[in-house]
């Protein structure tokens, strides 16, 4: 059966921020989702990691980048983790599922903030990403220290546009001393970047396909496995809270197994669920797609 996983996001509702950690992992959990997230619901995919940036200060309602970028050695985002990881255990035992720990990657971080600093020469210095990529390589590392089983790097902007010379280096940094399996995640249309992502120094490259089906003129099985690396399907939507029947589900793995091998992919949601805002729906998004992957067997 087909590995399932999630992007990251659920939907946040009015209750303690405890309450919506476990809302969001037991809804993944009972949908059957072999690798589950801690539902991200404390705080947009930015404020999570700009607010453990020295030199990443909002003002207003805007980050701005004022010197040079380190990381101050906490992770609320890990403690989070931890304590997920510690419930799964407690709860499941030997039954509970693997844990993905998620970063918000070097250039996503870099173009979401305004450069007000003389100590980086502009948003094409290599230095800037050089440094930028230490700071996600040290969150991933306390991520992995809190018991996480792979992590994602989330890169929104790479299929909007961004300087891939400079983003390979910085996932290289990013990168550095992870041993366990690294997801790159990056939404929307991959057809320019998905050539130049093969190269990148990750181990699954996780993509929307159920409303993006462009993307599927850019992969092959071939390209896979010169590059050693899976792919990520992303086979419901998350930008809609209408509900896909399973059988439309089960066409997006189907073309993505004709494309590439039922033994090269794992499915997913486009992206975050978040931004349905209905953890019923949300939920039910996912008990839908697990289904799909058990009629596909």
């Amino acid at each position: 059966m087909l590995l399932t996983t999630v992007i990251g996001s659920f939907p946040r509702i009015d209750m303690d921020f405890r309450d919506n950690i476990i809302l969001a992992v037991e809804s993944q959990v009972k949908a059957g989702i072999n690798l589950v997230s801690d539902g991200q619901t404390r705080a947009d995919m930015i404020t999570y990691f700009a607010e453990h940036a020295q030199c990443f200060e909002k003002r207003g309602d805007k980050w701005y980048i004022t010197g040079r970028i380190e990381h101050d050695g906490k992770s609320i985002a890990a403690e989070d983790l931890t304590w997920v990881k510690k419930y799964l255990k407690e709860k499941y035992g030997e039954k509970a599922p693997q844990l993905k720990g998620i970063v918000t990657g070097p250039v996503t971080m870099i173009m979401s903030g305004l450069l007000k600093t003389k100590d980086y020469k502009g948003y094409r210095d290599p230095e800037l990403y050089r440094d930028m990529g230490k700071f996600v390589n040290t969150e991933a590392h306390l991520q992995l220290e809190a018991g996480v089983d792979a992590i994602q790097i989330d890169e929104p902007y790479y299929s909007v546009g961004a300087p891939m010379d400079l983003a390979k280096e910085a996932i290289k940094i990013a990168r550095k001393d992870i041993k366990k399996p690294v997801h790159l995640h990056v939404c929307g249309n991959i057809t320019k970047v998905f050539d130049t992502l093969l190269d990148f120094p990750v181990d699954i490259l996780s993509h929307a396909f159920a409303g993006n089906p462009e993307n599927f003129a850019v992969i092959s099985k071939d390209k896979l496995v010169k590059a050693k690396k899976k792919l990520g399907v992303g086979c419901v939507r998350s930008d809609t809270p209408e509900l896909e029947n399973v059988q439309s589900i089960v066409e997006v793995l189907r073309k993505a197994i004709n494309l590439v091998g039922e033994e090269n992919i794992i499915a997913h949601p486009d992206c975050g669920l978040r931004g349905l805002k209905d953890d019923k729906v949300a939920t039910e998004k996912l008990v839908r797609m697990v289904q799909a992957t058990r009629e596909i067997r």
